[in-house]
């Protein structure tokens, strides 16, 4: 609990000592119960965009004019400025528990908070758990009419159709028609004692599964280390149409940046290991499909972007010629920010 404590909160001094005392006592387990609800407090106040004169130490957020306790958060001066820093929550765990909070109503403040999930590689899997959730309550009741719809990216980009038009360009994803329930997976990147990935021989054991006669044809994966690029989650789903068998491998990538770059490591975790599993000519064929979740302040008119090349690093600028639009048919799905929190529950 200890452990868990120190990698949860980090805080400060007076956390320190408090939680030693309580540490000595056998009662940890309650010092945590005690810190998550104070941090749930103060993530309403910050939600409401109401200041409490008791709490002392606050921070005004200038990208977002939001006033934040400092127990929420870390500051970072920006580099070659005195008088300029950004503001990141402290952790992951803080991140959760201020998702939790968003979800019990429409704060005046959503919307600045999710912005914040997003400036630390480790706190946006906060708003990629909330997006997951959302993602698979909606699948599993397979209404049509429940998945937000996905647009096609084009060689140009345009403004999004309003309905009823949109019915007529929405694209028809591979997961259409599918009433099957979905099995969920984690995907790890750890080596095993020969050096290869997990990845590979988990990667193989899906793709086994959902081809399998006795087994549901999809699989929903979440890689469990943070910050794989250019996805946080993905479906594979099995097919049969007129003796050809695919494969559709889906990359699910949740941001708030219609310009959001795409780097080649994260997909070709994934795509190197079913090469080498399955050639050309085994009679299964693979498809991928790269889906840009696009979180919205709301229900508004948004440009449909235009098929984006998918880069070798965010350093090494080059593209990965590997990766065109014959092979990687990319998407937008837009979610309103009321439609992402909603009370979806747990999606484990």
């Amino acid at each position: 609990m200890y452990r868990e404590w120190t990698r949860d909160f980090r805080s400060c001094q007076n956390d320190y000592e408090s939680a030693i005392s309580y540490l000595k006592e056998g009662t940890l387990s309650k010092w945590y119960e005690m810190k998550t609800q104070d941090i749930k407090s103060y993530a309403r106040k910050m939600l409401s965009g109401g200041q409490d004169l008791n709490l002392i130490h606050q921070l005004p957020d200038s990208q977002t004019n939001l006033t934040i306790p400092s127990d929420l958060v870390l500051v970072e001066r920006r580099r070659g400025t005195t008088d300029k820093y950004n503001i990141k929550f402290m952790t992951r765990r803080i991140a959760d528990i201020v998702i939790d909070v968003q979800e019990e109503k429409n704060w005046a403040f959503n919307w600045e908070t999710l912005n914040m999930f997003f400036r630390n590689s480790e706190t946006r899997v906060a708003a990629g758990k909330q997006f997951q959730k959302m993602f698979l309550t909606k699948f599993k009741r397979q209404d049509p009419n429940a998945m937000l719809p996905c647009y096609e990216l084009g060689v140009t980009s345009g403004m999004r159709p309003l309905s009823p038009l949109r019915e007529n360009v929405e694209a028809a994803m591979p997961w259409k028609g599918f009433g099957q329930q979905l099995m969920l997976k984690y995907i790890s990147i750890g080596k095993d004692d020969d050096g290869s990935l997990y990845s590979k021989k988990e990667l193989g054991a899906v793709i086994d599964a959902a081809i399998g006669k006795d087994s549901p044809p999809i699989r929903f994966l979440i890689p469990c280390a943070q910050n794989w690029a250019s996805w946080d989650a993905a479906v594979i789903l099995y097919s049969e149409k007129e003796g050809k068998r695919a494969v559709h491998v889906i990359f699910l990538q949740t941001t708030i940046q219609p310009d959001h770059e795409i780097y080649t490591r994260g997909l070709n975790q994934v795509r190197d290991p079913i090469l080498a599993k399955w050639k050309r000519g085994d009679g299964l064929d693979v498809h991928y499909h790269y889906v840009l979740v696009l979180l919205t302040y709301e229900e508004e008119m948004w440009q449909i972007p235009k098929w984006r090349h998918v880069l070798l690093s965010s350093k090494e600028r080059k593209r990965d010629p590997s990766w065109r639009p014959d092979n990687l048919r990319q998407y937008v799905m837009f979610v309103p920010m009321k439609e992402l929190f909603k009370p979806y529950g747990s999606i484990t």
